[in-house]
């Protein structure tokens, strides 16, 4: 499946309270970029914890995976940010669209079975691979030549 991720420095929260143009900007750009992934994902942080962020255009969804489902969060500012971008930057020049947002799920049983070592070495191998192969080497997708935020 074809995968696109943001960089979640970018999407930090503290960046899009202090510079939301800045945050809204880069997004709508990399919705153009990624027009041809079927989802875009990055990590996010409200405050005090991590949740994952996954954006299906073609759906018209955006989904919050959040493991921490008992205490209701705040995502006003996140879906402010995503809603602008996808009207700013049109994906596919299809015109804007509405987002969908969801972040309430039904409740699953969690695995209890514990992952097999050889199976978890794998994964950790597969992992390392693409961060070496497409993150560190210069020429790989995901690759940034100026990690950090100039906005001067």
């Amino acid at each position: 499946m074809p995968v696109g991720f943001l960089d979640p420095e970018l999407m930090s929260l503290s960046n899009i309270t202090s510079n939301k143009f800045y945050v809204v900007d880069y997004l709508g750009k990399a919705l153009n970029h990624y027009a041809k992934k079927e989802i875009i994902m990055f990590p996010h942080n409200p405050g005090g914890h991590w949740i994952l962020v996954v954006i299906i255009p073609k759906w018209s969804k955006v989904l919050c995976f959040d493991s921490l489902r008992s205490k209701a969060r705040d995502h006003t500012l996140l879906k402010e940010v995503i809603d602008e971008a996808l009207h700013s930057y049109p994906v596919r020049g299809k015109g804007s669209k509405s987002m969908t947002h969801v972040s309430k799920f039904p409740d699953f049983e969690a695995l209890t079975n514990p992952i097999d070592q050889y199976v978890m070495v794998k994964i950790r191998e597969r992992i390392a691979s693409f961060i070496i192969s497409q993150v560190i080497n210069p020429n790989g997708e995901f690759h940034c030549d100026n990690p950090g935020l100039n906005y001067v």
